[in-house]
């Protein structure tokens, strides 16, 4: 072999070794077991298992609700089908959780549908647990899917008895709410709990305590002498009427007015009969009187035509829609009452006048907007 060749396969040579190195220094480098810089196999970090969402705990389905004479009733927690014990009730519950009603006590007028919305017309009708009627149909109420049976008003000797036993009867939640005319913020702030939601009961609420305030500023502010005397004239020829101390005559202790039937109480709705002669003998200042037909009446009547009201025409009706603006039935309606004549008496105390006070309350109590034209007719008895 001569040199040439030999030098050939040298280069050669060269070639293969300088290509091998280069492919082995491409290659990973393999970690080395003693090396402690270098993380076990063990040591890498794997990805982390998606957080599992803890599950909320289920809302109960029942609650226990304390009335007003502490009797702990079990209702369902939200409440949606609510039955009034009667008139009182309905009233009541319809300007706080109208909705909520699945039934009435009294079936609405025809004149009431004019103002409110025709729907709750079509209510069933379950009568009332007490009263004269007494005629509160059980299995109505059972028909209806009533959750819970409400009763509203003063309580009775016997309403823990009374509730206890229409409870057990047909298996129905029945819950006493006590509502005096003093304590209707009360009534309203417990209604609220009792439905599981105060937004509405808490506006009511306060107009009510804001109503009591203006009462006993105005009996505070307003002289004796400046007090304005009163006679309230009901039954068909004005001789009934609702004495001091009466249920129905507790409004006008906080207007402020003096009530001159200073008579013998009745507990009859139908009130303390008098006689002509006493009412001369008074000659109060205003006749406040139930209905633009007995207000004509006396207006034709000589013997009423002796007293001074009548002769200077100060002759006040007694609104009656969608309620009796002072006692008919004597529930929240006599809120409406208080400001109505307050603002008729002491418009310096009351501020707006008697049409604004109507015009809010059945805005914000029942749902009801007027015009002037139907105000008018409503304030004259005349509405129909």
């Amino acid at each position: 072999m001569n040199k040439k060749k030999l030098t050939w396969i040298s280069l050669v040579l060269a070639l293969i070794l300088a290509l091998s190195m280069t492919i082995m220094g491409c290659e990973p480098k393999q970690p080395d077991p003693s090396d402690s810089s270098q993380p076990a196999a063990s040591d890498k970090t794997e990805p982390a298992p998606p957080e599992s969402k803890a599950t909320e705990p289920e809302e109960p389905k029942e609650r226990v609700f304390t009335d007003s004479v502490g009797r702990e009733v079990t209702i369902p927690t939200k409440l949606m089908r609510i039955a009034p014990s009667g008139p009182l009730a309905q009233m009541v519950l319809y300007t706080a959780a109208p909705d909520l009603l699945c039934g009435t006590a009294r079936p609405f007028s025809d004149t009431q549908l004019k103002l409110i919305n025709k729907k709750y017309g079509d209510l069933p009708a379950f009568g009332q647990f007490y009263g004269k009627s007494g005629d509160f149909n059980l299995e109505a109420v059972l028909a209806a899917n009533t959750e819970v049976i409400i009763d509203i008003g003063e309580a009775k000797k016997t309403i823990k008895e009374d509730m206890d036993g229409m409870q057990e009867q047909i298996n129905t939640p029945t819950i006493f709410i006590e509502a005096t005319f003093a304590g209707m913020p009360k009534t309203y702030r417990d209604l609220g709990e009792l439905i599981g939601d105060n937004a509405r009961t808490e506006v009511l609420a306060k107009y009510c305590e804001e109503t009591l305030a203006l009462c006993k500023k105005a009996k505070a502010e307003v002289p004796q002498e400046k007090v304005v005397k009163v006679y309230w004239a009901s039954g068909d020829l004005g001789l009934s009427t609702n004495a001091v101390g009466s249920f129905h005559s507790e409004l006008l202790d906080y207007i402020p007015v003096v009530n001159v039937a200073d008579v013998e109480a009745s507990s009859k709705g139908g009130g303390s009969e008098v006689s002509m002669e006493q009412i001369l003998q008074w000659n109060p200042d205003y006749l406040l009187v139930d209905g633009a037909a007995l207000a004509e009446e006396i207006k034709k009547d000589p013997a009423w035509g002796a007293l001074e009201a009548v002769k200077n025409d100060k002759i006040i009706i007694i609104p009656s829609v969608p309620y009796g603006f002072m006692g008919y039935p004597p529930s929240i309606n006599r809120y409406l009452g208080v400001r109505w004549l307050g603002a008729t008496f002491y418009p310096q105390i009351y501020i707006d006048s008697p049409e604004k006070q109507v015009k809010d309350f059945f805005k914000l109590f029942y749902s009801i907007e007027v015009d002037d034209a139907q105000l008018a007719e409503i304030l004259a008895g005349t509405f129909e």
